[in-house]
């Protein structure tokens, strides 16, 4: 007996791709594009510099984690091509309910990069396992580099497209902690800077996309 393989309509993928556009950027215009391909979702870009690997990363993860809440696994294949394809996404199947990343996909409406001083609150250690276990699952690691005024973590890892996965893990890990965040480059390397914001803060505005 053989079995069709289900994938999402057209509808969600729209939903899909608008949330993950909410994505970090790290400063630069969004780098990345989407085709559709064969049963699958193309991630391409016409720059291949370090900054832009790191977004187009960031924003792979944000369309994992909105598959993810909506209801749906996905495979992912990673490889560069001449036409500046570098990854396809293929969602399969249904996920079993309790599996689906809802937290982190409601977070990706709320996170905002986040440059103000931060309380002198102590962010605490069960807050910085869960964002090195957002990390690890990335296949990259999380170090503590300063605490103060909050904390400011460096992302190690060898690949720039899963160093961009990793840091969108963190930073929406950080927001279902309640812990505002900023993610940063600096002299090469990837750093996020995450700590308690003031309740009388004004919210911040979503930056456009």
């Amino acid at each position: 007996m053989s079995t069709s393989v289900r994938t999402p309509d057209a509808g969600t993928v729209e939903e899909v791709l608008k949330l993950a556009a909410r994505a970090p950027s790290f400063g630069i215009v969004p780098p990345w594009r989407w085709r559709s391909g064969d049963e699958c979702m193309e991630l391409l870009t016409t720059r291949t510099d370090q900054t832009a690997l790191l977004a187009c990363g960031a924003v792979l993860h944000h369309v994992r984690v909105a598959l993810s809440a909506m209801g749906w696994d996905c495979h992912v294949l990673r490889a560069n091509s001449a036409d500046g394809q570098i990854a396809s996404v293929h969602p399969r199947w249904e996920l079993d309910p309790f599996s689906c990343e809802v937290a982190p996909a409601a977070a990706i409406s709320l996170r905002r990069a986040d440059p103000r001083p931060y309380l002198a609150d102590e962010v605490p250690d069960s807050a910085l396992t869960w964002l090195l276990h957002a990390a690890r699952a990335e296949l990259c690691d999380l170090e503590l580099v300063a605490r103060r005024n909050g904390v400011l973590l460096r992302l190690v890892g060898e690949d720039r497209l899963r160093l961009g996965e990793a840091v969108s893990a963190v930073l929406l890990a950080s927001t279902v902690w309640g812990l505002a965040s900023e993610p940063l480059l600096h002299e090469g390397e990837v750093l996020v800077r995450t700590g308690w914001q003031s309740p009388n803060a004004e919210p911040l505005p979503q930056s456009a996309r």
